[in-house]
Formats: C-alpha cells, structure tokens, sequence
C-alpha cells in the first residue's frame, strides 16, 4: 500500500484539461485557429482554422498563442485540417502541451474573407431595427449551432433569436453601430 500524508510522494503535474481551456480569444484578439495536436517532430502543429480561406495562418502573418506573438513559417492544408510551423517552436517537445489552445490575431491585422464577413466582437453591441424602423432591441450573444449563426437580441419584446441568413439580415453598418432585419413571418408575433 502507498504511503498517505505527508510522507507520500509527489506526482507530476496533471496535463491540462481541455475543457478548462480558453474558449473565447482575449479582448482586442481573434481566434483564428484552435491547435488539435502536434504534428510530425519539428514543432509543427495541426489545427483546425475557423475561416474557409485561412488567410490569416499564411506565411508570414503574426499570430499568438498563449499571449506569446508568433510568425507563421509554414502552412499547408492536409485533409480538413491545416498544419502550420510557428517561429520559435522547433521540437515536438515544444508544442506537446498546446491541445486545445487558441491561435489568435490582433482584430487590428486580421483580414477578411470578404466585404460581408463580421467578426463576433464586431456584431455585439449593435442596435438592431426591423426595415421598418422598429427598434427590436441589442444584439448580445451570437449562437454558432450549425448552418448558420443565430443573433441573441435583448430589447423591449424581450429576447428575440434571429438567424443570420440574407433572407433576413438586409444591412449591417458597423460605424453606425446598426442591423436593419426583414423578420421572417411569425418571428416577431409571439413576442409580447
């Protein structure tokens, strides 16, 4: 039997769990890319990019993870993931505890797919009206549960979801700080 109290010896530290794991990038950043593993023995890693183009993992571009600023030196897709050598981390042994981790960009460098995209921090805030005029109320949250993102808006018909499709979302104007939506029918009538 092992010994207990005091005399008992020391284990190593636990690896991180996963789920403790930043979810959300830092204010001022944007996650660009979740790290899955590592990859092969020089320090690269495979990750998975949260934007179709990934523009912003190419060579070249400046990247943080765990708050440390990184240049992208390689980047290649391979299969559904993409595999990227960031400076600084040259062994395997360097990026072995890194599962799960954001890669984030400053929001000032991050580029965009094209002219419609938005990023999160971008939308929350915003004052959204109906094409009519009617102040529905302030989007606060953006739900990501599959085809298509879904707008949590909080106002004076109290919670209202709106989906982030064409159908519906006519304008979004970032320095006015507004979204005019094209309710689909019956999306406003069991509000109070």
């Amino acid at each position: 039997m092992p010994p207990v109290g005091p005399d008992r010896p020391t284990r190593p530290p636990r690896p991180r769990n996963p789920v403790t794991l930043p979810v959300e990038p830092r204010p001022g950043y944007t996650a660009v890319a979740r790290v899955l593993r590592p990859h092969a023995l020089t320090g690269e890693l495979r990750v998975e990019v949260f934007s179709p183009t990934a523009r912003n993992i190419q060579r070249g571009r400046p990247v943080y993870i765990r708050g440390i600023r990184r240049i992208v030196q390689r980047a290649r897709p391979d299969r559904d993931h993409w595999i990227i050598k960031l400076s600084g981390l040259d062994t395997r042994t360097d990026v072995e505890d890194f599962h799960g981790e954001l890669v984030e960009a400053l929001d000032a460098d991050v580029l965009r797919d094209d002219n419609e995209s938005y990023f999160v921090h971008e939308l929350i805030g915003l004052t959204v009206l109906t094409a009519e005029g009617e102040e529905l109320g302030t989007l606060v949250e953006v739900l990501q549960p599959g085809a298509n993102d879904v707008y949590v808006v909080h106002g004076p018909r109290g919670e209202l979801l709106i989906p982030a499709i064409a159908q519906v979302v006519q304008a979004i104007d970032l320095p006015a700080q507004r979204m005019v939506i094209t309710p689909l029918p019956g999306m406003l009538d069991e509000s109070p």
